[in-house]
């Protein structure tokens, strides 16, 4: 019966309105597995518990995107099983402890606690449980409708005693050998909707409005004419309705409650209250006053006030705290007739302080919808229509600022949370984790010590200035208290890493699957570390994030600016942007102590006015000239015979060459070739310093860069026949390539498709790699060279490259490979167009695209790098509340999060 219970519990689940109807766990393929994956992160089984009895778990007891993390999935199981015997009434031999979920050790004893979890009188109020009585279920079996199949002797002597080893026994070596999936999808059906507070704030708005019109003269305004007056007009009203709403707060509850609550309650519970009432009164005065005027400049007066708006990054960050403290004082039945009283004075009861509290954080998040509503009624030859602009890019920086201040108060709580587990973890005087920089990752390692021979299991956090090594060690399981105890730590950037070691198949039987390893080895010392991860995928995400952490700390661009915390608010000195978070917001330059973003990072001030032209001498400098695209060239018509350069719409290309009306000569992205001088604009000319980077080389042919052909010369050494630049005319040929981005781009394309590249693995750097899907995998393929001949495997050499991709056109790449049983079908040249959304996207549906106005440097592997010009197939906006949306940038192939602020949406 055991197949019967978790697809009972599949059914229940969608039910319950956690999993989706088309549910890979619901499908008649389906497998044990599939249901015990979705729920491993415990994102789902918190969702559950508030499904059943809404509000028994509160969103800061458990991590609704973990990103991966199992100090954060052990949490929210954790916080499940807590919550399963408080509210419940469960008890402790009905629950399963957390690695039996996350681990999947005994995904028979999970099944066990979610069925009576089902048959809880809450639960049961709600929705029918399973498996239903054993009577009825007995009675409704095929075997008891056969007479005559009883009399001849059945049922069987083992009918219904099927293996349960067959079914859940496997089920931890399969965790072991798939990693957590990203289930985005499923997350933005169960996620609670931010509909709840927007209409507490749009009824606030209404009554405040309401209110006024009933007791007040009219406004002054004329009536609106047109759909910009009303945009105007909407932009006037809310903010009254806003002041208003702010004076009764002050009115009604900040100065009644003063004799009653103590003045630490207030200023938690009221923090900057008054003065954001002082500073939009003001700012509705100017309003008014502008639009009332012969020469309206709204815009001057939101990017006038972006400063001290900067006020809402402490008020929103508080503002979890001040509900919570709202929510204790009512425990006492003084203190809570008090607030409903003034409640009653103020609005007559409809809405709750704490409701009210939650006002301020809707209105700033507000003001850039309202500009971008006005834009689009603005027609583009009007004259505010250019600071209207501005205007929008300051109000959707503050937005980002304000959900970064929000976000980074979550990440440090998260760190002293990782802090206090580590239970004999010694900090320098004065330190805390938070100083050495953002949590990137944790999770299960085995370690050697190269001073030592023993491999031991290790929990390791990894920050961006230091690796620390844990041993896990649970202290209370009736309370599911999990702490950890400190082995040692790695100064990350005193370590360099190898990942050039072969996967390592001679591990003993204790460490079975543990045979993925990779090297941190110390610089000046001969201290070094061997890490093995159970699976290829899991040791490259560990890489990845080590190798994110050493580009924070030492980012490529700037080896003077250093990773720093400014203790106020502060602008880039480069973007005029202001620097994300309160902690770690950017980086400072040692020599000029400029602050800048990361992204921005060795670049030109854009807030400063132009500098006077060089003169234009000889030897003085080198004049640019700059095109924008308006629309996009994809190589048709040909250039007559020479190599076409493809861009997309709003693409900014160098011109080399406009000696030819027709087809100009360009450089795009570091690539040149001739395109349709139709295709676009002139927009202007940069004259720069010389610098050697300009001195043509007659070896050289990289648009004037003097470069090192790495595969060339290593064709040239070996006699090879083939060289890289005789490739470039392939379909399958895509020249350097990092393995994630050939991972993305092929990931969403269909069995047989395919490229060869150029590694850019330091072990094998310029050396040429077969990427190819099959079986919804990517595999990643050396392709050897020797004396002129080309090979897969030894036995099978060809004379060069695409003889060798032709014979594989031809033939299974299984008589080699038995885990790759495909032949070379599709080159990715011929399906990754624009057009083709299986080659850019990873399977996952596509809510919209957009286009990128400003770079962004992502900090964590959860987060993806923008390029102003880049095109993002975007997947989820269900962190539209903190600022993100999520999805796939088109150009770099690779996926994340990226701040919404950051692109327009297409129209």
């Amino acid at each position: 019966m055991a197949t019967d219970e978790w697809r009972m519990c599949a059914e229940w689940l969608v039910r319950c309105q956690i999993l989706p109807e088309d549910h890979k766990a619901n499908q008649a393929n389906a497998n044990a597995f599939d249901i015990a994956q979705a729920l491993r992160d415990g994102v789902l089984i918190c969702h559950l518990l508030n499904q059943l009895s809404p509000g028994c778990v509160e969103l800061k007891d458990f991590s609704p995107r973990p990103q991966m993390s199992q100090f954060l999935c052990m949490k929210n199981i954790r916080t499940f099983l807590q919550t399963c015997k408080k509210t419940f009434g469960l008890q402790d031999k009905d629950l399963f402890q957390p690695l039996d979920l996350f681990d999947v050790k005994n995904f028979r004893k999970v099944i066990e606690t979610l069925s009576k979890l089902s048959k809880t009188d809450i639960a049961i109020s709600k929705f029918r449980g399973f498996p239903r009585e054993a009577s009825k279920e007995t009675l409704e079996h095929p075997y008891y409708n056969d007479l005559e199949l009883l009399a001849d002797g059945f049922p069987p002597d083992n009918y219904g005693e099927h293996d349960d080893e067959d079914i859940y026994g496997n089920l931890q070596d399969l965790a072991n050998e798939n990693e957590l999936v990203d289930q985005e999808d499923i997350y933005d059906i169960v996620s609670p909707d931010q509909d709840d507070t927007d209409d507490i704030y749009n009824d606030i708005m209404q009554l405040q409005g309401h209110n006024r019109r009933s007791s007040e003269r009219s406004l002054g305004l004329p009536p609106p004419t047109c759909k910009r007056e009303h945009c105007v007009k909407e932009l006037i009203d809310t903010e009254k309705n806003y002041v208003d709403a702010l004076e009764m707060i002050v009115v009604h509850f900040i100065k009644k409650l003063t004799n009653s609550l103590s003045l630490q309650d207030r200023e938690i519970m009221f923090l900057n209250i008054e003065k954001l009432h002082d500073i939009h009164r003001r700012m509705y005065d100017d309003l008014y006053e502008t639009v009332l005027s012969a020469n309206p400049k709204i815009a001057d007066i939101f990017i006038r006030y972006k400063s001290e708006l900067i006020l809402y990054g402490a008020y929103c960050s508080n503002l979890p705290i001040a509900q919570e403290r709202i929510d204790k004082l009512c425990e006492s039945e003084m203190h809570r007739q008090k607030i409903q009283e003034c409640e009653r004075q103020a609005n007559e009861g409809k809405f709750h302080l704490r409701d009210l509290l939650s006002v301020p954080m809707q209105r700033v998040l507000k003001y850039h919808l309202l500009l971008r509503e006005l834009i689009r009624n603005t027609d583009k030859t009007h004259p505010e229509r250019q600071p209207l602009e501005n205007a929008l890019e300051a109000m959707q920086d503050l937005s980002l600022y304000v959900n970064e201040v929000k976000r980074d108060n979550e990440a440090l709580q998260l760190i002293e949370e990782i802090q206090t587990s580590i239970v004999d973890l010694k900090m320098p005087a004065n330190t805390s984790l938070r100083d050495y920089g953002r949590f990137q990752k944790d999770g299960e390692l085995k370690v050697l010590s190269h001073m030592e021979s023993k491999v031991r299991n290790r929990h390791i956090f990894l920050f961006d200035k230091v690796m620390l090594m844990c041993r896990a060690r649970m202290v209370d399981k009736i309370l599911w208290s999990e702490t950890y105890s400190f082995k040692d730590a790695i100064v990350l950037g005193e370590f360099k890493v190898d990942d050039s070691q072969p996967k390592n198949d001679n591990q003993s039987k204790s460490s079975k699957n543990w045979n993925w390893p990779f090297i941190l080895f110390q610089k000046c010392q001969g201290t070094a570390y061997t890490f093995f991860a159970k699976t290829e995928e899991s040791r490259q995400k560990w890489l990845d994030s080590i190798q994110m952490a050493l580009d924070n700390t030492q980012p490529a661009a700037g080896q003077n600016f250093i990773m720093y915390t400014f203790e106020k608010p502060r602008e880039c000195d480069v973007c005029g942007k202001l620097l994300r978070g309160i902690f770690f917001q950017g980086y400072l330059c040692q020599d000029s102590k400029k602050a800048v973003h990361k992204e921005c990072i060795g670049k030109e001030s854009q807030i400063k006015p132009p500098a006077r032209p060089p003169r234009s001498e000889k030897g003085q400098g080198i004049t640019v000239q700059k095109a924008k695209a308006r629309k996009a060239y994809t190589g048709q018509p040909p250039p007559n015979g020479h190599k076409a350069l493809k861009f997309n719409v709003n693409d900014v290309i160098e011109i080399l060459d406009r000696s030819n009306q027709m087809f100009w000569k360009g450089r795009f992205r570091g690539e040149e070739g001739h395109f349709l001088a139709d295709c676009v604009d002139l927009t202007k000319t940069v004259t720069r310093k010389a610098s050697y980077i300009d001195v043509k080389s007659s070896g050289a042919s990289n648009g004037g860069f003097m470069m090192f052909d790495r595969q060339e010369s290593t064709a040239s050494h070996n006699g090879s026949s083939t060289p890289s630049k005789a490739l470039e005319t392939y379909p399958w040929y895509v020249d350097a390539m990092e393995r994630d981005i050939a991972h993305a781009n092929l990931d969403g394309c269909q069995d047989g498709a395919f490229l060869i590249r150029k590694s850019i693995n330091p072990a094998r750097n310029g050396l040429l790699s077969l990427s190819i899907k099959y079986a919804n995998a990517v595999r990643h393929i050396k392709l050897n060279e020797n004396k002129g001949k080309f090979y897969l495997v030894e036995n099978k050499l060809f004379d060069s490259v695409p003889r060798l991709v032709e014979y594989y056109q031809n033939t299974t790449l299984a008589d080699s490979f038995p885990d790759v049983n495909t032949t070379l079908r599709f080159p990715y040249k011929d399906i990754a167009t624009n057009d083709n959304p299986c080659a850019q996207t990873t399977g996952q549906r596509v809510i919209c695209y957009a286009r990128v106005q400003y770079d962004y440097a992502a900090t964590s592997t959860s987060q993806v790098s923008l390029a102003a010009g880049d095109r993002i197939a975007v997947t989820s906006k269900n962190g539209n509340d903190k600022g993100w949306w999520k999805g796939k940038n088109l150009t770099s192939g690779r996926s994340g999060y990226f701040p919404l602020a950051y692109v327009i949406e297409d129209d």
